[in-house]
């Protein structure tokens, strides 16, 4: 599975939502999306929502977020998050 790599944590507001959302729209089951952000992305998580797109959501150690986005199955979200974050 081909993970989509954004490390957001450097850039000003628009611009993560919006090269979120970007990503979201690639999103078809043979890939995901993992996301390092320094705020918790609560406009984002509801367009994922919208858009039928899992996630998993955990805290890193250094104060931010790590978030993968997955849609229509594949790869468990919470096994592959153990890359990132133990959950």
């Amino acid at each position: 599975m081909e993970i989509l790599e954004l490390d957001a944590r450097e850039l000003s507001y628009p611009e993560p939502l919006e090269r979120s959302v970007q990503i979201l729209h690639r999103l078809d089951g043979f890939n995901c999306f993992h996301l390092t952000i320094h705020r918790y992305p609560r406009p984002l998580l509801m367009i994922a929502e919208k858009l039928g797109i899992d996630f998993e959501v955990c805290g890193s150690d250094e104060g931010g977020w790590h978030i993968l986005f997955s849609k229509g199955g594949g790869e468990d979200l919470r096994e592959l998050m153990k890359r990132y974050c133990s959950v």
